[in-house]
């Protein structure tokens, strides 16, 4: 199998699955129309929500991450992945129902360089203890926004993966501070 990827790379033939499959135009569903004013008020403050606290979370790995070879900026990598595609799904969402991004979300962008570049200043026991703190935070938000607000099944489907991605965060999280390593 390997050689065969080989192959196909050598053709120009990448395998552009390894983070996130390409997103085709079919998987796109404009979902404004038809929708109640006050079921959309409920999903724009819901996404917006989803969206911002994920690019705090993102920023928060991204500023973690030293240059250092280690085992823990290869979970701070992965993590920081993982809550970029969870920003990806709820920009797409924002962008279907018709809406826009807060333009408050540079303050999350500050509040997460500022959280994960004060934790890194303070060493690897932050790190992972600001990770527990985080995931945590955020599937009290997931739970929260999927039992106050009656989304669609395919966005609700979303946040449900994305809240399930958030749990085994807290797991690796706390497995990696309780290891002798750290």
């Amino acid at each position: 199998m390997e050689d065969n990827q080989n192959q196909e790379q050598s053709k120009g033939n990448y395998n552009i699955s390894i983070i996130r499959p390409q997103i085709i135009n079919d998987q796109i569903k404009l979902r404004r129309e038809g929708l109640a004013e006050w079921r959309l008020k409920s999903f724009k403050k819901g996404l917006r929500t989803l969206h911002t606290l994920e690019l705090m979370a993102q920023n928060i790995y991204k500023f973690q991450i030293t240059k250092e070879s280690s085992e823990l900026n290869r979970w701070l990598i992965a993590a920081m992945c993982n809550e970029m595609t969870h920003y990806q799904d709820f920009q797409v969402k924002l962008l279907e129902y018709g809406f826009t991004p807060s333009i408050f979300r540079w303050a999350y962008w500050i509040v997460g360089f500022a959280i994960g570049f004060t934790s890194r200043l303070i060493g690897p026991k932050a790190i992972l203890k600001v990770g527990i703190w985080v995931e945590t935070k955020a599937v009290h938000h997931y739970d929260k926004l999927l039992e106050t607000i009656k989304w669609d099944d395919q966005t609700r489907k979303i946040i449900e993966k994305n809240q399930m991605d958030e749990f085994g965060h807290i797991d690796r999280w706390q497995g990696l501070l309780e290891s002798s390593q750290y």
